[in-house]
This record gives C-alpha cells, structure tokens and sequence, in this order.
C-alpha cells in the first residue's frame, strides 16, 4: 500500500463564511476548512481483498497452516507467543504481536527411526491423530510440558483373550516434556523412571492371564504403546467405568480415548488437567452420552490424584445431573444448540471476578456447524452449567453472524493481552469446501452482565467476531488505539452504543440476548459529535456498518475533524468514506445492498491530526426506514 504523506495530504483549503455552511459549527463567525486526503481501503485492480496499513490495522486473513489452536503466552521468558496445532509432526509458530505469524519447526522429536527403514518407538506410538497440543510452562522446574493426543501404530504381536480385549488403541493423551518451547519435547515413558521420575510410574497388569485373589482374570495392557499413555490404563478405566456407569472400557482393546487435554494453573498455584473422554459406539448405542469434559487435579504435571477426579459435561445436557435424570427415564431439556453428532470437545478455561468458565466447541469440525459455546461453575470442578441461547450460550459461530466469508469457528484458546482479552480460533480455508483444511483467527473477547435464568446477574463473554475485515490491531502492539470510549457523543439517540465496545454480528442468536448487542439507530441524516476534554492525536476512524442489511449503508457522508493547530480551531473534514466490496454484495440490477459482511467498518486513515472533536454524518439511503451503526472506534493516543 503506498501512502501520500506531508504537505500532499492537504488537497485543498475551502474558506467558509458562514455557520450555516458547517454542520455542528460552535461559535465562530468564520472558520477554515480543508479537505484531508484520506486511505480508504480501496481495491486495485485484480483484488479481492484491500490494502491496509499493518502500523494501524490488522485482518484475519490465512497466515498458517493450525488446526486446534493453543497460544502459548511466553513472553516474560523470551518475548514471543508460540502458536501449536493439529499437525502431523506438531510444527509450532511464533510471533511477537499475536497478528502475523512464523514457522519455527517440529517441536515434537517424534521423528527418530531405530534401525534403516524401521520406525521408532515413539514415532510408532505416535504414528497418527497427532491432536490438539498445549503447553504449560513451570517456572519452578524451568520445563515446558506439551499435553497432546495420538493414535498408535497398531501393536499386531499382541494376541487377544486371557485378559486382553479385542482391538486396537487409538485417540490416547500423551505428555513431552522439554527446556525450550519449540523444539526437543521428549515423549514420556511412564513405565521409565529416568523418563517420569519414580513417584510418576504406572502400576498397571502388563501379563495376559494374570489373576486376582479370587481367581478372576485380569484386564492386561501388554501393548508396547501403553507405557506413553499419560493416564495409567488401570485408573482411567476405572474412573470412567466407576463415574459413568457399566463396561464403557471394554471396547478399543481396553482403553478409553482421551484427547483435546487442557493444562490449567488457578490462582493459588494448583494445577488440573481437563480433557475430553469419548466413547466407542459400543456406549453410544446403549444411550449413553457419548462425548464429556473430564477435570483432575494434578499433584505435578505427570500425576493426576484421581480421587478428584470428575465428569464436568455430557453432550446435549445442560448439566451432568440432567444427564443422570435422562438416563433415569425423566423428560429434562437438552441443550438448543447442540447437534445431534456427539461433540463436546476442546476445553478451556477461564476465570473472571470468582466464577470459572468451561468453553468448548461443539459440532462437527468438519462443517459450519463448529461452534464454541460456554458453561459456568462457581467451583474449579463443577458442577458447571452450560448457558443457554438466552444467556449467549453460543459465544462463536460463522453460522449464527450469518457470515458466507467464514465458517467452523471452533477449537480455541484464550489469550489476556494487557486489559484485553482475545480468543484464538480456528475456520476453514474454503468455506465450501470446509473438511480439516483450517487457520487460525483471533477477535476480541467482551464481558458484559445479563440476567440469567433465574433472573440473576451474571457475567458472560461475548466475541466480537468471527472477522474477516479489517480491524484496530491489537492495544498493546499499536501505537494508536480506540479512544472513542472516551468522547462524549451527542447528536442522537443511543449514541452509548457506538462506544460499548460490542460489535453487533450475530443475526441469529436469541432475541433476548441481542438485547444487550444493540445498534444506534437513525432514521434521518444524523450528525454525531464526538467530543474530548482536550485535544488527542488522531490516525484513523472507524465506523461499523449494522448486522442487518434492511438497516445497512453503503457509505458515510462526512466526518469533520475539529483541530486544535497552533493555538487555533482548524475544521478538517473528509466526505464520503465507502464501505468496499469486500464489506457488503449489493444486486447487479439495482446495486441495493443484500448481504453484510459481519464486522464490517468503512473507514479512513490519515496523517495525524490533533483533535477535539469529530463529527461523524451519517445518511439513510432513499426508500429506506432506517440505518444501524454497530460501533465507532476512533485510533489515537
């Protein structure tokens, strides 16, 4: 993008002789006009996406290859983040401002062969379904712990009966452990204690055959790939046996799947591990729920104290106790938004004012369907309650902004950024296309307090996304950020609005909950003032276009900048500032708009002007009742 800087930018000096001339003129018989010279995000010619200037903006456009995102903060280390995701050999990226990213390499060393031609024994046990890694640094042991999920390379010198069930393992959560974040994680072998420690080692029958004091056969793991197994065989399948009810382990050769583990610190420093428990159809066809959220508390990062250990969620329930009551035979609701494929999976936590938040995606990974959705618990361990639609229970989804540009917004991970906090997710390539071809995108998160179910306040997060537009980069890596908060703004009804701080993109989500997203409506040619207790620099404005196309506009008329330039009021203004192709389709036939991009803003980007007030003219179009605007963001220091 090429950008006219200096004196170039000053295009042309309007002497106005009267107020009546100025819209909002204050008390001035005469004042000085100029038109400023403005980048709008114009498309040049063969674009299907504009140029925009990275100082000021960023844009989710595809920057790597990362299903499963998990962002690693390590900034107080080494001053990078680490981006980790479902690949095949678990490459890992970095990146200094979470916006642009760079390949760093394998940081599994699972790539080693034992004799020519002959794979490894850890890369066989780690031969596929490499899933979903994330990291834990410990600061007191200085090591870097990568929690993941693989499926072995089948252990065919292993014969079934006398203990051991039929079929082969597969879906198993797995540790490495490393000094560095990107490189030499080591797979640990828990039957190893130079690998382990020895107060970490498995105990479990490794002899087909084996009996106990009654004579009864015992189950056997006599596999080779048991051993890298991050939960003791024995003590899982004991605990999802003992906490769900029947045989569930008896299918996969013995042992139950794990993936999608998240490592997690509380305040007071103790550490817990949740994680997904998926069943075979074997429990599927018996009714049960086949897809839960687990938690354990972990006594280190390489032993769970499985006394703690709980079920958090069942698929399609609103809580595990709903679950146990349908399992009784009663009528309990089930859960709006869930489909019927199964999925409760990629956990995550977050803590805000004494209340945890369980996020995890349901849907298929594959479709638009994917989905992040949020439940809460006042305790670490539950019991949690997933929200409901009302409560904005759904907290990211392509299909319910309505978006044609993005879909599979699902597998996340959140990351605080100074006073701020974002979510790291994932959609697909091709929205056609969808499958497992994904990239990682970042938005950023909002709390806001509605009134549950029960008529009570609680805070819940909203998304302002998913995006594909342009957006203010993120506070702590620009150098101008939204002071628009910090305006008074007159001229209209529900100006508050353009200043919450909430992006208005869901067109589908419940009613009662887009009470709390609204828009400033107008429904006539309306000029907003805003207004500073002194002079800021300004770089750029924004101004977000309504989620809705029957309230939607192709462009603002004006913003008129009043600026303060040595010791005097200079009126600066820029007209017409369009909304892009890349922003709205409108019908060949008549160029009406009939689709929104969500997220959109048309907005103008100019060399600094030291501002006191902006007035922000905005028109409704012929033959249209009203226009919405979603939010205003005025970058500045």
């Amino acid at each position: 993008m090429k950008m006219i800087r200096g004196s170039a930018l000053l295009l042309a000096a309007l002497i106005v002789s009267s107020c009546a001339v100025l819209t909002g003129c204050q008390s001035e018989q005469t004042r000085t006009q100029y038109e400023v010279s403005s980048y709008q995000g114009q498309l040049k010619e063969g674009q299907t996406k504009s140029d925009y200037n990275k100082a000021l903006f960023y844009r989710n456009d595809k920057k790597a290859d990362c299903p499963d995102p998990f962002v690693l903060d390590n900034t107080a280390v080494d001053g990078w983040y680490y981006l980790y995701g479902t690949e095949g050999s678990l490459y890992c990226y970095r990146s200094k401002d979470l916006m642009d990213w760079e390949r760093v390499g394998n940081a599994l060393d699972n790539m080693g062969w034992s004799s020519p031609g002959k794979m490894s024994e850890v890369r066989r046990a780690t031969w596929k379904d490499i899933w979903a890694p994330e990291v834990v640094y410990d600061s007191e042991e200085e090591l870097y712990y990568m929690f993941f999920s693989a499926t072995p390379e089948a252990d065919e010198n292993i014969e079934v009966g006398n203990g051991v069930s039929e079929g082969n393992g597969e879906y198993f959560m797995m540790v490495a452990v490393s000094k560095y974040p990107d490189r030499d994680f080591q797979l640990v072998n828990f039957q190893d204690p130079d690998s382990c420690g020895a107060e970490n080692m498995h105990n479990y029958n490794t002899v087909p055959g084996a009996t106990d004091s009654d004579g009864n056969v015992l189950r056997a793991y006599p596999h080779y790939y048991a051993k890298y197994m991050f939960f003791d065989p024995e003590q899982y399948n004991r605990f999802i046996d003992e906490g769900m009810g029947g045989n569930l382990s008896a299918t996969r050769g013995g042992y139950v799947r794990g993936i999608d583990p998240h490592p997690y610190v509380d305040e007071d420093g103790s550490k817990y591990l949740f994680w997904v428990d998926s069943l075979s159809d074997n429990g599927i066809e018996k009714g049960r729920s086949s897809n839960r959220l687990c938690a354990v508390k972990m006594e280190n990062w390489l032993k769970p104290d499985w006394s703690t250990a709980t079920v958090l969620t069942c698929h399609k329930y609103y809580t595990v106790e709903d679950w146990k009551a349908a399992q009784s035979g009663q009528d309990v609701e089930t859960v709006s938004y869930e489909p019927s494929n199964r999925i409760n999976e990629g956990p995550f936590v977050i803590k805000h004012k004494g209340m945890y938040y369980l996020t995890f995606s349901v849907g298929s990974y594959a479709d638009s369907s994917y989905q992040v959705a949020q439940a809460v618990s006042e305790h670490i361990m539950g019991p949690y309650r997933k929200l409901t639609e009302a409560e904005g229970g759904v907290l990211i989804s392509g299909n319910t902004s309505g978006s044609q540009e993005v879909s599979g917004t699902g597998h996340h991970s959140f990351i605080p950024v100074g006073e701020k906090l974002y979510m790291i997710y994932h959609r697909h390539n091709d929205v056609i296309a969808a499958g497992s071809a994904r990239n990682p995108a970042i938005d950023e998160v909002q709390w806001l307090t509605i009134r549950d179910k029960d008529g009570n306040d609680l805070d819940v997060m909203y998304t302002n996304g998913p995006t594909c537009t342009v957006q203010p980069r993120i506070d702590a890596f620009a150098e101008y950020v939204n002071i628009a908060p910090e305006a008074t703004v007159s001229g209209g009804e529900n100006g508050e609005f353009m200043t919450d701080g909430l992006l208005s993109v869901y067109k589908y989500a419940h009613p009662d909950f887009l009470q709390y997203i609204q828009e400033t409506t107008i429904k006539k040619t309306t000029t907003f003032t805003f207004d500073f207790a002194q002079a800021r620099p300004v770089r750029a404005v924004m101004v977000y276009n309504s989620k809705m196309e029957d309230t939607a506009f192709a462009k603002v008329a004006r913003m008129e900048f009043v600026c303060e330039e040595d010791g005097k009021k200079v009126v600066r203004f820029i007209k017409d500032i369009q909304f892009g192709p890349e922003n709205f389709q409108a019908n060949d036939y008549d160029g009406a708009m009939y689709y929104v991009v969500p997220g959109s803003a048309a907005y103008a980007e100019f060399d600094e002007l030291n501002v006191k007030s902006i007035r922000i003219t905005v028109e409704v179009p012929e033959g249209q009742e009203a226009v919405g605007i979603s939010e205003v963001r005025i970058l500045g220091k």
